[in-house]
């Protein structure tokens, strides 16, 4: 096999990847090959001294966390060549996962800077409480922003610790585990603040009270504000949004010894080349 199709074929058909996935592994493929092709070779010719001259050849183009993606794909590529017996030795198997710089560190927040962060809200105070819980959440599951903010109280089960994301990234749906903190956040959360099944979680305070009233939904443009600006009054000298706390749920789950492939899960990505970017 000396074509991709095959590949790209069992991806749909056996790991359920995503249109959009696809599309972004039939590029980096067609890349590869295309590259593999200046050096008069074919994909099955590849040795692992190809892939260094690729990595040299792309940082003339792009960033370090693109390479790092293609790498990715490429090594998925030659796994899936290898198991399948189209090949006798994967070059792609000597290549180091950090081969590439990893992202700058003022990406990811530490622990105590995370609590740091948490211990300086006033949770005494309605909107204090309502910012101290979505920090808590966002930290403890890695929601992305929409994910947040299109909660409705019907999508916790308090009971048993569980979170289910209805409106997930491509329409995808995933529960999550609360750990007990994070339950008890929300459980005290939901005593003061707490409405029916299918209103939202989280809902914008108007500017002149602090009473839930008939509120509108936490928009996405405000959650960002908020976690913006808490992390300079907190004293946190690195930029911090919302997505900031996805990463530090990603890296501080993964130095905790959780595997890459149960990190992909909880995160909502159809692979583990999104994942490993994290």
């Amino acid at each position: 096999m000396n074509d991709t199709s095959e590949y790209l074929g069992y991806l749909e058909r056996m790991c359920g990847f995503s249109i959009h996935t696809l599309k972004r592994h039939k590029r980096i493929c067609t890349l590869w090959q295309d590259f593999l092709a200046e050096k008069n070779k074919k994909l099955l010719e590849a040795i692992p001294v190809d892939f260094l001259d690729f990595i040299e050849f792309r940082h003339r183009q792009v960033n370090n966390a693109t390479i790092a993606s293609e790498l990715c794909v490429l090594r998925t590529l030659y796994a899936y060549l290898y198991d399948f017996d189209q090949i006798s030795l994967n070059p792609a198997a000597s290549i180091p996962e950090l081969i590439c710089e990893p992202p700058a560190e003022k990406s990811y927040l530490t622990v105590a800077e995370c609590f740091q962060f948490l211990e300086a809200f006033d949770a005494s105070d309605p909107i204090g409480l309502r910012n101290y819980t979505i920090t808590a959440l966002l930290w403890s599951t890695g929601l992305r922003n929409s994910e947040l903010c299109a909660l409705n109280w019907r999508d916790i089960d308090l009971e048993d610790g569980a979170l289910m994301v209805r409106k997930g990234k491509g329409g995808k749906q995933r529960q999550i585990f609360l750990n007990d903190r994070v339950r008890e956040d929300l459980v005290r959360y939901s005593r003061q603040m707490g409405g029916g099944a299918y209103d939202p979680v989280f809902y914008a305070f108007p500017r002149n009270a602090s009473s839930k009233g008939e509120h509108a939904r936490l928009s996405q443009d405000s959650l960002v504000e908020i976690i913006r600006e808490h992390g300079k009054r907190a004293g946190i000298k690195k930029p911090v949004n919302p997505l900031t706390f996805r990463h530090c749920f990603s890296t501080h789950m993964y130095e905790a010894g959780v595997g890459i492939a149960d990190i992909k899960e909880m995160l909502g990505h159809d692979d583990e080349t999104e994942t490993t970017i994290y």
